[in-house]
């Protein structure tokens, strides 16, 4: 072997590393579309909210009465949404953090000493 061809090696492995990778990442997404539709089409067939939701992907601007069904459906699903997150884990009615209700307070740490802290009226 000459000098020209092992300085060759180096890039001729990165080369051939990067299409191995490129190939075995190509066939890793191939594989996980086939697994993932079956499991999605079983929950669908479940919820009748979720069927419908999928028939509604397909609606057009023209269709007014199946898009005015689709909204009623969209919001009834954001209703839902909505309240999971907004569940109090404990059975208090008062907010809590991570809430979308919730409020920290105030926090007057962050003002330059010496400032006097304002005083709220109530009046806006």
């Amino acid at each position: 072997m000459n000098t020209k061809t092992i300085q060759r090696l180096p890039t001729l492995a990165a080369v051939v590393l990067i299409v191995l990778l490129v190939a075995a990442c190509a066939i890793k997404l191939r594989g996980d579309e086939g697994q993932t539709s079956t499991p999605a089409s079983a929950d669908v067939t479940s919820d009748p909210l979720a069927t419908k939701l999928t028939e509604c992907r397909t609606i057009s601007y023209e269709q007014k009465d199946a898009l005015f069904e689709c909204r009623k459906a969209w919001a009834e699903k954001r209703r839902q949404f909505l309240r999971q997150k907004a569940q109090a884990p404990s059975g208090s009615g008062a907010p809590q953090a991570g809430s979308s209700l919730f409020v920290a307070p105030k926090d007057d740490s962050r003002l330059p000493s010496g400032f006097p802290s304002i005083q709220q009226t109530g009046k806006e």
